[in-house]
């Protein structure tokens, strides 16, 4: 670099995963705001999982991979980061719509050599209001953030993973996304970014940070604003973390869900004091409790199932 001469700028891909028609309204409109970004990805690359009909039907403008190996979407995030050779790769859901400023705000952190990691702001995009039950302490069953994360931005434990960038080294270095543990199709399975970002912590020092002006718009559908869905996605949620604790440890594992569970016995305190004048304040801290119960059973669940097959196999 000469003298007074600008920092040359990583180069960047942006990944986006798909599997079904039923979501090509959803897609053709993420990738319409990837367009109309203020930085510019280098390359933007739509990865279909097993469904060679959707593929063929996808614009030109965009490279278009199928999901080089089994079927979910860890596999095809892996065939995306594989497709690459960008130094920072940003993933965001085929149902989100970014800000035209979401890829410059999640790069910006990257300026520090020791970030591996960054996740966006996620907000809900509901069918209508907000139901009045819904609480935001579970944004997350629907894929987006929720309070407690620093508002100024700083270190968290992990991302999520409808609006997320990683430097590709770091991703590559920890083998990237367990296919163990990533969604496949509708299923309500996860926890596979924040087995990276542990494994980042753990083995390459990375830091992981969270960028609160980059901000991603991500689709709630009608099923989804349903209190059936939330108690199912809870119960998963605690499967998916037994199985995660299993593979980084209890400590790891469950360090934020440890704090998570303080802010919610808060803010059901707060609904119950509140709900004499706000009477749909007390269902929000029912939906909240049956949550933390949901979640709580899962995990249980799933550590018997884990500790039978260890001994059965010891």
């Amino acid at each position: 670099m000469t003298a007074g001469s600008e920092p040359r700028a990583a180069t960047s891909a942006v990944v986006v995963c798909t599997y079904s028609f039923d979501r090509l309204g959803d897609l053709e409109a993420c990738l319409d705001a990837l367009e109309r970004q203020e930085r510019r990805p280098d390359q933007t690359i739509v990865v279909v999982d097993h469904n060679p009909e959707l593929a063929a039907s996808l614009r030109s403008t965009v490279v278009t991979l199928p999901n080089a190996g089994q079927r979910g979407l860890s596999a095809a995030r892996n065939t995306g980061v594989a497709a690459t050779d960008a130094e920072l790769i940003a993933f965001i859901d085929d149902d989100a719509v970014a800000e035209p400023d979401w890829l410059g705000e999640l790069l910006r952190p990257f300026d520090e050599p020791s970030v591996a990691a960054v996740g966006g702001r996620i907000e809900p995009n509901w069918p209508q209001d907000r139901p009045h039950w819904f609480p935001p302490h579970l944004d997350w069953t629907v894929g987006c953030t929720n309070p407690g994360l620093p508002e100024e931005g700083g270190p968290i434990r992990n991302v999520f993973g409808a609006s997320a960038a990683f430097r590709r080294s770091a991703l590559v270095e920890v083998g990237c996304f367990p296919i163990e543990m990533g969604r496949v199709g509708a299923n309500l399975a996860g926890c596979e970014e924040t087995h990276v970002c542990i494994t980042i912590r753990q083995t390459a020092n990375g830091e992981v940070v969270y960028a609160p002006r980059s901000v991603v718009h991500h689709r709630v559908t009608p099923s989804r604003a349903r209190i059936g869905y939330v108690l199912h996605r809870c119960i998963a949620e605690g499967r998916s973390k037994a199985r995660l604790a299993d593979r980084v440890g209890g400590t790891d594992a469950m360090a934020d869900e440890r704090d998570y569970a303080v802010d919610m016995v808060r803010a059901v305190v707060g609904d119950v004091l509140s709900g004499w004048r706000q009477p749909h304040r007390l269902g929000r801290a029912v939906v909240l409790i049956v949550g933390l119960a949901g979640a709580s059973l899962g995990y249980a669940i799933e550590r018997i199932r884990i500790t039978g097959m260890s001994h059965r196999w010891g």
